[in-house]
């Protein structure tokens, strides 16, 4: 009596009139949010991977405004087969090197062909030119003095002499529009130059690549996923409408999201970029588990508005209920300190709501004004899990025992599996191998030395002393030492760089003398020669005060697991060689952070997960009772994310943020299909079927939407792995593979349980 006094109140409500009012309103905050994209922006900060709670965070902002950031640079790669010191070639460089040092935002340029060594006589300074380019007969002089100083050699030159660097540091922390237009101008200055065949690497040239990547995938996704799951849907359906009106309602849920996001000034980023692909495929679950479930009343011969009603009924609070425990795996995500990752949850479970919104009020006024016999197929010929599920069923029953011993032994060995995941990552690792901006990045490593940026902070600790102390540069000059040779860092400068280079100076260019004073007496002399390098270039390297002072050089990108040995030894050999009563050591810079974010994130991403889980199994006991439904809800789920986690462990793919989140989001999507199959059942035990029977109604008539969604799911995210983004390719892979699993799960493992765990009657 209860379920017909709300069927009834539903149908009253389900008018023409009232139809056509709320695709009025829907079609006006339609308008509102396509407006809204015009204004829509794609940014790619990989600063913002910077975990927002780290102390480390602070001092390495304090670093930067200190002595300048470490990123805002590009590298220019200039090769000659028959070596870099040639007249022709060297002019085209000193030209392209002044001419970009003129360009607008650029704050200086470092080349070899402008740079000179200062030498004090007792006639004056004079300053020798590193080298004198415009000399064919000076040329290799100058080239072999080059190589017999280390720190211009190693700075500049590859080891063969066959390519060269040119160093530009760009206005710290420019925008994305000012770095497009600096970018343009560099570009046509190399054309100009004769130097178009220059590699360029980056922040500024590395964020133009990954949002062009970015924009050009975004688009595909969307459409391979709209393609995809048309073509699911005319399977499922048969119908043309019962393909146009989901992907009509799906559709309008991802304009309310981004416009949404775009009214608020918030860019599409390289996380958020999925946003219109996931929405699409989670939301397209809601809609067919309700159509399903509509035409199903309408084959059985329900009147159109009875049919609405009908199916509100029995799928409305289960579908409210995968729109919240698929929002709030997505939410889970905001426990991490990565502000990407934050956005990225949030919006998207406000995304999955949205979806859930227009799913209860679009689609019903649709189906109130569409003629039913428009949504069934053309051509009734029977679906073929009409046939394939009651097999199925009765296999699952008939071996369910050992079909839960199966889950167990596999549960074992993916978790045996799961205990080898190592936490990894790399400064480009999202880009292909071939991938054009991967090859010259990898070519910059193997030719230089590595473009990792390496910072490290000093502070004097002896308030009597400064960083020119000559006991103060010994301490600095053990670390650099193990820096160059037991850390392999190039292309190192810091203070004691500097008293080598006016130690030299101050003996004549003699480069017997590039070393440390040696006496206090004549340190402190020479020490108030420092302006003799140049104010821009001592700032970048010692505080004003003295007190703090910086190590910067290169290395190559090994991994985030090897840096953090490397650090690890590096932090030993400090703690046993350098006077703490003297200096503090200690390592900052971007790489730095970003290897310190991801060792952390394996604990933040099993944090939110445990909180995903705690409250999804509230929910299920709140909507069930009964705590044995809230095993039966959760095991089925947490199962794939066991064994993707061995599958992760026994391949070898490294977790890093991209492959972490699979978790958060696998969980959220794979949970909607359970709910409505628990659902069902709940209802066929209320109207006091016995659980044998109650299983199998479930199983043939809610299974055949689970399919079909599941499949829907499987293929939407299979489309990820044509991505050019190494993370998005592990990320479509991945949830595919778990939303396979989850899928076999609830056809197999959740009807075994239910048999095993319900009571019989």
């Amino acid at each position: 009596m209860l379920m017909e006094n709300r069927i009834q109140r539903i149908e009253r409500h389900l008018t023409r009139g009232r139809a056509w009012a709320m695709l009025a309103v829907i079609a006006v905050i339609s308008v509102v949010m396509a407006v809204a994209l015009r204004n829509v922006r794609v940014d790619y900060d990989f600063e913002k991977f910077f975990p927002n709670d780290d102390p480390e965070l602070d001092r390495y902002m304090a670093f930067r405004e200190r002595f300048g950031h470490d990123n805002d640079f590009l590298l220019f790669g200039i090769e000659r087969a028959e070596g870099v010191f040639d007249r022709t070639l060297l002019t085209k460089v000193d030209t392209l090197a002044a001419r970009i040092e003129r360009l607008p935002r650029v704050i200086k340029v470092l080349s070899p062909t402008r740079m000179s060594e200062p030498i004090i006589t007792p006639l004056g300074v004079f300053e020798t030119p590193y080298l004198r380019y415009w000399n064919d007969t000076l040329i290799p002089i100058d080239s072999a003095r080059i190589w017999r100083d280390a720190r211009v050699r190693d700075l500049f030159f590859a080891e063969d002499a066959k390519a060269m660097l040119i160093v530009m540091n760009a206005e710290p922390g420019l925008s994305k529009a000012k770095c497009d237009v600096l970018l343009d101008d560099v570009r046509r200055t190399l054309q100009e130059c004769g130097l178009a065949d220059a590699r360029i690497v980056g922040r500024i040239v590395g964020q133009d690549h990954y949002i062009v990547t970015m924009v050009k995938e975004t688009l595909f996704f969307l459409s391979a996923s709209i393609v995809l799951l048309a073509v699911f849907l005319w399977c499922g359906f048969r119908s043309a409408y019962a393909v146009v009106v989901p992907i009509i309602v799906v559709g309008l849920a991802i304009l309310w999201q981004v416009g949404f996001m775009t009214a608020l000034g918030k860019p599409l980023g390289i996380l958020t970029m999925l946003l219109p692909t996931i929405l699409f495929v989670v939301g397209m679950s809601d809609v067919v588990h309700i159509l399903e479930c509509y035409l199903e009343e309408i084959r059985n011969g329900v009147p159109r508005i009875r049919a609405i009603a009908t199916t509100y009924y029995e799928v409305g609070l289960p579908t409210f209920l995968t729109a919240v425990t698929a929002g709030i795996g997505f939410a889970t995500l905001g426990t991490a300190s990565i502000p990407p990752l934050q956005e990225f949850g949030m919006y998207t479970a406000i995304g999955v709501l949205v979806a859930f919104l227009l799913a209860f009020t679009m689609l019903p006024a649709l189906l109130v004004l569409i003629d039913p016999r428009k949504l069934l197929p053309v051509k009734d010929s029977g679906s073929p899990w009409d046939r394939r599920l009651p097999q199925l069923f009765q296999w699952t029953i008939r071996n369910r025992r050992r079909i839960i011993l199966g889950t167990g032994i596999v549960t074992v060995l993916g978790v045996i599996a799961a205990s080898h995941v190592r936490v990894n990552n790399f400064l480009l690792e999202d880009l292909a191998d071939n991938d054009p901006m991967k090859r010259g990045f990898v070519w910059f490593e193997e030719e230089f030395g590595g473009v990792r940026p390496f910072e490290m902070e000093i502070t004097v600790v002896d308030p009597s002393r400064t960083i020119w102390d000559l006991e103060v540069l010994r301490q600095v000059e053990r670390v650099q030492a193990y820096l160059s040779k037991g850390y392999e860092v190039s292309g190192l400068s810091s203070p004691t760089s500097v008293m080598y280079s006016l130690n030299k100076a101050f003996h004549g260019g003699d480069a017997d003398h590039f070393k440390l004073p040696v006496d206090s007496s004549e340190c402190a002399r020479m020490a108030k020669r420092t302006k003799l390098l140049g104010k821009q270039l001592l700032g970048s390297i010692v505080s004003e005060d003295g007190r703090t002072a910086r190590i910067t050089g290169r290395s190559v990108d090994l991994g985030g697991a090897v840096h953090y040995g490397k650090n690890a030894a590096l932090e030993r050999y400090i703690a046993d060689h350098v006077d703490g009563d003297l200096i503090r050591v200690q390592q900052t810079g971007m790489a730095y952070l970003i290897d310190r974010n991801n060792a952390t994130l394996s604990t933040q991403m099993i944090r939110g997960m445990a909180l995903a889980i705690l409250i999804t199994a509230l929910i299920m006991l709140w909507f069930f009772r009964d705590w044995r439904m809230v095993l039966v809800a959760l095991i089925p789920n947490i199962l794939p994310l066991v064994l993707i986690a061995g599958v992760v462990g026994l391949v070898g793919i490294d977790l890093k943020v991209s492959t972490a989140i699979i978790f958060s989001i696998s969980f959220g999507i794979a949970e909607d299909d359970t709910i409505h199959m628990l659902a069902a059942l709940r209802q066929h035990l209320r109207d006091g079927r016995s659980p044998a029977y109650a299983l199998k109604r479930t199983y043939l008539r809610t299974g055949k939407a689970v399919t079909v969604t599941g499949i829907m799911l499987m293929s939407g995210f299979i489309t990820l792995i044509f991505s050019d983004f190494a993370s998005i390719y592990y990320m479509g892979l991945l949830i595919t593979i778990t939303l396979a699993m989850a899928l076999v799960a609830e056809l197999l493992l959740l009807p075994a349980l239910v048999m095993v765990i319900m009571p019989k009657r």
